[in-house]
């Protein structure tokens, strides 16, 4: 009599033995390119989900879309604990996406990110983040697609800083460029009343840094006598544009409080580094958490971690 039963299922079965189906998170990730869409139909103001994008932009599941697309957002939610709810963007926003996503050029112009503005200009990325953010009252460059033309960051960085130079008191530069000048004298070439006005000033702290002990006096009674060429104390003057990336009268205060390897959440994170929401933080900040955002888990940081950041900021 023959057996009905299925024989047992072998390894070497052959090629066509069954094979098992993989689930899809264990599916190998698709490129991070997106394919040319040919779905331009709708209303290019209309708000979409991040689905309905990852449809028109041909990735397989929403949590496939890049960063720099999640950076354009039209729209962004905020849950309590700081995480993003939702996103939505205008279908125009994900076109102009599409058309610049597969190069670093736009009809032949150079484009940066916002990592490329930080390098072109020499500031932080939170400085970035805060002309970014200001836009509307200090004319930064529009985006497209998450990317800026270099030509226009370059022309406006050019004009901020024409503009921050005729916000500061005016620069005495005459004179010899290597003759050797006394804090007084530096105070005066930055057009300071006295050398009080130094004190825990971004000049003072250029200056210390750029001191060459060779150049400096010990006074008869003890002490020294600091001294530098004038053209250091010019490129202090220089330098305190460089470190304005917030608007004026847009300062933060940072409380520097409490245990230093206390944990705090986002919220009282943004309040230690002076941001009015916990939507303004920085990126560079959401890195650097000391315990990353993960699955029923957010982000956490050490005030001592808080601290460092904003000091090297």
């Amino acid at each position: 009599m023959i057996s009905s039963a299925a024989p047992p299922h072998r390894k070497d079965a052959g090629p066509h033995r069954r094979r098992r189906i993989r689930h899809y998170r264990t599916m190998p990730a698709r490129s991070s390119e997106p394919p040319t869409a040919a779905d331009r139909s709708g209303d290019p103001d209309e708000l979409i989900g991040s689905a309905e994008v990852a449809r028109l932009l041909g990735y397989s599941r929403p949590d496939k879309l890049p960063q720099p697309l999640l950076d354009v957002a039209d729209d962004t939610k905020y849950r309590d604990n700081g995480t993003v709810s939702q996103r939505q963007w205008r279908r125009g926003t994900v076109w102009r996406y599409q058309d610049t996503a597969a190069g670093a050029e736009i009809a032949g112009r150079p484009t940066v990110d916002r990592a490329g503005i930080a390098e072109q200009t020499g500031v932080s990325l939170p400085a970035v983040d805060n002309w970014i953010g200001n836009a509307a009252s200090n004319g930064f460059p529009d985006p497209v697609a998450g990317r800026w033309l270099a030509e226009d960051v370059a022309a406006w960085h050019r004009a901020w800083l024409a503009a921050q130079r005729d916000a500061l008191t005016t620069v005495d530069r005459s004179g010899d460029p290597d003759e050797l000048v006394s804090m007084a004298d530096a105070a005066r070439i930055v057009g300071y009343a006295s050398t009080e006005s130094l004190n825990g000033s971004p000049i003072l702290a250029y200056l210390m840094q750029h001191n060459e002990a060779a150049d400096n006096e010990t006074k008869p009674a003890g002490g020294t006598r600091y001294r530098w060429p004038r053209r250091v104390v010019w490129a202090a003057a220089d330098a305190r544009t460089a470190r304005r990336g917030r608007r004026a009268g847009a300062s933060r205060v940072i409380d520097r409080s409490g245990d230093p390897d206390e944990l705090v959440n986002v919220d009282e994170a943004a309040r230690v580094l002076g941001y009015r929401h916990k939507s303004g933080l920085p990126t560079k900040v959401l890195d650097l958490a000391d315990i990353p955002k993960g699955p029923g888990q957010a982000r956490r940081w050490k005030r001592s971690t808080l601290w460092s950041i904003d000091a090297n900021a």
